[in-house]
Parts: C-alpha cells; structure tokens; sequence
C-alpha cells in the first residue's frame, strides 16, 4: 500500500525498527507493513508471539526482511539466550502491530513470558503500538488502565481505527493501515523533530461548560483546535503528551495520556493533579471568567423572564503559581484590542513564561477557525507576531519558542 513518496533520507544510517506481530488476524497486514518499512529505509528485525504464528509463519516475515524471526527465548542453539539484549542495544524504535490486549497487558505489568515480551523489558528506544481487537475488549476498563499506563511510561499508540472486525461486526479495533502506521513510525524516527524528548507536556484544550439548569449551560466558542494542534506538534517532536479536553468535536489523538473535562472545577481538579508531573503546561483552554448560579429543576418559559446570577470564576493558571517549581508555563490571552499591554500584564498576572495572544474580534482567525494569528510574549521581555498561517504552523512555532524560554527554568526531575 505504497503511498509512491520517495524514502526518506538519515543523516548516518538507516533507523532501525524491531517489528512485533502478535496473534490477531490483523497479523497477515504486518508482513506488507515490513514491506512499507524497508521500502522506505528501515532496517528491520521481526519477532512474533506464539499467538502471531497461527495466522501467519515466521517463514513469510523471514523472506521479507532477509533476516531470521525471533520467536522463542530458548532455542536449540547450546549458547547464551541474550538475542533480547543485543537486539535492544541495536534498536531505534519497537513497533508492535498488531497489538492485542494480551500483548498490552503484559507490557503493562512487565511480564516476560515470550521473547517479544522479554525483549520490551530490555528496550530503551521509543514504543509505536497499533492495537487490534473486538470494540469490547477495547472498551474494556483492564484495557483502557494497561493503554493508560503505557502512555504514562511514553508509549505511543496508533489507533485502533472504525471499521468490520473479525467477528462480522463493525466498530472500533481495526488495526490502522500499514501505510498509516509506517507514516506515523517515521515521524517518530525523524531525527530533526525530537527536540521535545523526554519532557512531560501538558496540554488543556477546549472550552467549559457552566451548568445553567439540567439542560442549560454557559459556554465559549472555542473549537478546541488550537490545544489539539499543540497536543499533536508535541507529540510528534517526541514530548510524552498529556491533553485535558473540554466537550469538542475533534476526535481523540493517538499516542497521548488523555482526559475529559466539563466544567472549571472539572479541569482545576486535573490540573493540580497533573501539573507537579509536568515539565511544561500550555494552558490552551477557554475558562469561563464567570460561574452561573446552578439551578437544580429545569426554567420554564412559564415562569417569565428570569435573571443569572453570575460570580467571578478562579483563574486556574494564577492557582497553580504556589505549585509552580521548575515547569514552564505558556498561558493564552483572547483580546480584542490593545493586544501587547494586556498580554504583558496577563503574563505576569498567571506566573507564565510566555503568553500566546489571539485576537477573538475577528471570524477569519482564533476561535472555531483553522488558522489563527498570534502575539507571543515571553517573560524575558520577547515580542514575535506570527502572521496567520494554519494552527498546527502555529503549535509548531510556539514549540519553537520554547527552545528559548524553557533554559530559564530547570528540568522539575532534577529538583524531585
């Protein structure tokens, strides 16, 4: 399923990819994805799980990368079984796909039954998953805490995409296309785009909703568009991501810790779970400035014209300055006019090291648009205008900027 682009090129040798294939039907779709890897310049070695070796023999993936499958631990050979170590010393990244829930918990829990398994204890490269199961296995609460831990420890996961499954079905737990997923191996590889490795970025998106009544509430227009775009640039650049989302209507990222938020109180509940954790928080939401006063039965039209009672909402970002140690912190500022005053003064305000500043007066840019253009302030008195361009350009420009801003601060693993 070649996509026709040329290969790309590396600056001293060509990455080096272990390929896992683990006992799912979606495991007959590895041995083309082999084919896209080395197509496009990988060096690959295969393993396969017992379970992968009835759908498909080691013969065929042997054939296709020129190399022997590691299958057992113990061989026939009468020497040393340490292939897992010398094959972890030799890896640039561990591709397991499929994936199976079984392979996941095993991960998870550090098991070492097999020598897939035993061979992710001994790797220190970067992790791409690309799960593949019945929506019910993966809906299921064991899955969803064995995918969230491995996303915790910097895995990345690919998927599973919508579509029919092996039992006749329809729904999520179609392992992505191999296409799609060498794409995705090779951003990883990039070795110009890792210059976020080994921080832990936070990222809010979205907007809140404010309860009204139980079918009312109070909200904002924000797409959630911009915390996504910065959420994936991260990602991408090699961060260990974690995205706090309010009610959007984006779909949810691979390849990041993710959670669900509400209301304010929703997302301050996370952020001071999350932040102490953190190297950096980009905090990219759209938090209601002010709290209706929540009724608990519904307002009938009946009852005539009725007022809101509004109170001030806490500035979540000010809240956190007492936890603030080492992270650094980018705040977002909606304006109207008088961009560069307001800014500075929000920067300060929040405890921020850079402020991103939209303009919300027009309809071309900023909220629910797909590109946007932005004042950046940084605390060290900086001034950059980005003209307008796509909200991942954006992201991508904002990381940029971190380059810069972040040597003001330590790394908060050095300070634990």
């Amino acid at each position: 399923m070649s996509s026709g682009a040329e290969p790309p090129t590396f600056p001293s040798r060509p990455p080096r990819i272990v390929l896992g294939v683990t006992g799912g039907i979606a495991a007959y779709k590895a041995a083309e994805l082999l084919r896209e890897l080395t197509r496009r310049g990988a060096k690959v070695r295969v393993t396969m799980s017992r379970g992968a070796r009835e759908f498909v023999t080691p013969l065929t993936f042997a054939s296709l990368s020129g190399h022997p499958v590691f299958v057992e631990i113990w061989g026939d050979r009468n020497e040393p079984a340490v292939d897992h170590v010398k094959l972890a010393q030799w890896a640039d990244l561990l591709l397991v796909a499929p994936a199976t829930a079984h392979t996941l918990a095993k991960f998870a829990h550090g098991l070492a039954d097999d020598f897939l398994s035993t061979y992710f204890l001994c790797h220190r490269g970067a992790v791409l998953l690309a799960p593949a199961m019945e929506t019910g296995m993966w809906e299921s609460p064991a899955v969803g805490a064995n995918r969230e831990v491995l996303l915790g420890r910097g895995a990345r996961f690919l998927g599973p995409a919508t579509g029919p499954l092996a039992s006749g079905g329809e729904g999520v737990g179609r392992m992505a296309e191999p296409q799609a997923i060498a794409d995705e191996a090779f951003r990883i590889l990039d070795p110009g785009r890792r210059d976020l490795e080994g921080l832990r970025v936070l990222v809010t998106a979205g907007p809140t909703r404010e309860r009204v009544d139980p079918i009312r509430f109070l909200s904002n227009r924000s797409s959630g568009k911009m915390g996504y775009a910065l959420a994936q640039a991260a990602r991408d650049r090699g961060a260990a991501v974690t995205l706090l989302s309010g009610p959007v209507g984006l779909p949810r990222p691979d390849g990041m810790r993710f959670f669900p938020f509400e209301t304010a109180a929703d997302l301050h509940g996370l952020l001071i779970r999350e932040f102490p954790e953190s190297d950096v928080l980009a905090m990219a939401a759209a938090v209601a400035d002010f709290i209706p006063e929540e009724s608990s039965s519904r307002m009938h039209r009946e009852g005539g014209v009725r007022s809101l009672t509004l109170r001030p909402g806490d500035d979540l970002l000010a809240s956190l300055k007492p936890l603030k140690r080492s992270q650094t912190v980018i705040a977002f500022g909606a304006e109207t006019d008088d961009f560069e005053r307001r800014g500075r003064r929000k920067l300060e305000a929040k405890g921020a090291d850079l402020i991103v500043v939209n303009d919300v007066g027009r309809s071309d840019v900023g909220f629910d648009a797909d590109e946007n253009e932005v004042l950046l302030l940084t605390r060290s008195g900086e001034t950059e205008r980005i003209p307008r361009q796509s909200k991942r350009e954006i992201a991508d420009r904002i990381w940029d900027v971190l380059g810069r801003v972040r040597p003001l601060a330590a790394t908060p693993s050095a300070t634990r």
